[in-house]
This record gives structure tokens, C-alpha cells and sequence, in this order.
């Protein structure tokens, strides 16, 4: 059972029909999807899957302008309990306003704490100023499509954190990275998918996670079936489900 831990299903649910997507996908063995809506529009998407393979996490984007969610709609979505996680969150310094993304983020987090939910961060540079916000809120953190510098992990793994192995650290340039993720341990795959992602005539994107999944068995020299069981266990521990 693989889960893709990452991705923007709602968004790709513009412009592909998804059920027959996600069958394709559970039956090539894809069977769970942490998605993320970023806009108002997603939420009735969300709301109305009623799909137990989908859990859905809303955030405000630090650097996705036309993210238009506002803290009424996550306390809303949290009250309600819809929502397994606050997320996707974080830092991005592309971004050049650091203080307001600074204080969004503090807001997320102080709900994430409020409701008990875990946190779906997207941290692209300012790994030492997140990690000091960060670990005033003892909270479970999915820190999702890391890229970054080992040192940079080595201090978000601090953190009550997972982390996601996407292809952008199955390059050369990224493998004492990935070797250090799966020394860690808490980590599970992803592919982030959305609509803007779909390579011309591509069928089904949601079958992109075996081609993280498969290139991970082959470069970490890892019995296929150890990755599976860790991600497993580990989207357990993330999420509680149970079975």
C-alpha cells in the first residue's frame, strides 16, 4: 500500500476527471492521497468526495497568490473537523515580505495547536527562522517537498516531523539529503501533483508516485517491501488511522 503524501487533487479535478484516476491508481497499489486545498473554490470539491481514500488539509500558501483562504475558513473547516491537517504553511523566500509570512504562519499554528491537528509545511530557505518559530508548538509536522541543504533537515527533524521524499532530491546533487531522510526514518513519498504539472498527453498523474517510489528502492539499495512498510507505518503514526 503506497500513499502519496503530498499533492493537489482538487486542483487537478479542473481540467482531469478523477475517479477513474484514483481507481487506476488503488489498483496499482496507490491506495491513500494527503491533498491540500489552497482556495475557496476547492473546498466543495473536498466536501463533496466523500472518497476514504482522500484526506484533505487547507492553509494559507506563503507564496501561491491566488491561495485566497483566510483564518475564518480554516477555523471553520477545523471546527467541523474536515480537515485532517493545517497545510500546506510555511516560509518561502521568494517571498519578500518575511514578516507577514511570519505571522500568518504563527496564526496557522496557534489553530493547528487550538484543534490538536498536525501541520503541512512548505519550507523553501529560512529553515533557522521556521525552526524557531516551529518549536515553540509541539505539534506533528509533515514537512512536505524538502529540497534543501542536510543541515538545514537535520534541524526541522528536531521537530515532531515527517518528511516527504519527492523527485527533487532523487538527483545526484540531492543524495547525501536523501540518505540522511532515510536514516531518519519518518519519511514517506509524494508527488505533489496539480493541473500545472501534467505533461502533455500524460493519462493518469496520480501513477507519478511509482516513479518516486521505484527510483527510491533503486538508488537507497532498500528491500521494496522495508520503504512500503516504513511509509506505511509512518502515515499511521501522522495521521492515526488505524488500518
Amino acid at each position: 500500500m503506497l500513499i502519496d503524501a503530498h499533492c493537489h487533487l482538487a486542483n487537478l479535478a479542473e481540467t482531469m476527471s478523477l475517479p477513474g484516476l484514483l481507481e487506476e491508481a488503488s489498483n496499482k497499489g496507490i491506495k491513500r492521497f494527503l491533498s491540500s486545498a489552497l482556495r475557496r473554490s476547492e473546498l466543495d470539491f473536498y466536501q463533496n468526495l466523500n472518497d476514504p481514500r482522500v484526506k484533505f488539509g487547507a492553509g494559507i500558501h506563503p507564496n501561491f497568490p491566488v491561495c485566497d483562504l483566510a483564518l475564518d475558513d480554516l477555523e471553520a473547516l477545523c471546527a467541523s473537523r474536515q480537515v485532517w491537517a493545517i497545510g500546506e504553511i510555511g516560509l518561502d523566500r521568494y517571498n519578500k515580505d518575511l514578516d507577514s509570512q511570519r505571522r500568518i504562519l504563527i496564526d496557522q499554528l496557534q489553530l493547528a495547536e487550538k484543534y490538536g491537528l498536525p501541520v503541512v509545511l512548505h519550507i523553501v530557505g529560512h529553515q533557522q527562522l521556521a525552526w524557531e518559530v516551529l518549536r515553540q508548538y509541539p505539534l506533528r509536522y509533515l514537512v512536505h517537498g524538502y529540497a534543501g541543504s542536510v543541515e538545514g533537515f537535520r534541524l526541522l527533524a528536531r521537530l515532531d516531523s515527517w518528511f516527504t521524499v519527492s523527485s527533487r532530491i532523487l538527483r545526484a546533487d540531492k543524495a547525501a539529503l536523501f540518505k540522511a531522510m532515510l536514516e531518519h526514518g519518518r519519511y514517506l513519498f509524494e508527488t505533489d501533483i496539480t493541473q500545472y504539472y501534467v505533461h502533455p498527453g500524460e493519462k493518469n498523474p496520480l501513477l507519478r508516485l511509482l516513479d518516486v517510489f521505484e527510483p527510491s528502492v533503486k538508488l537507497s539499495g532498500r528491500d521494496r517491501a522495508e520503504l512500503a512498510e516504513t511509509q506505511l507505518r509512518n502515515y499511521r503514526e501522522l495521521t492515526g488511522e488505524l488500518s
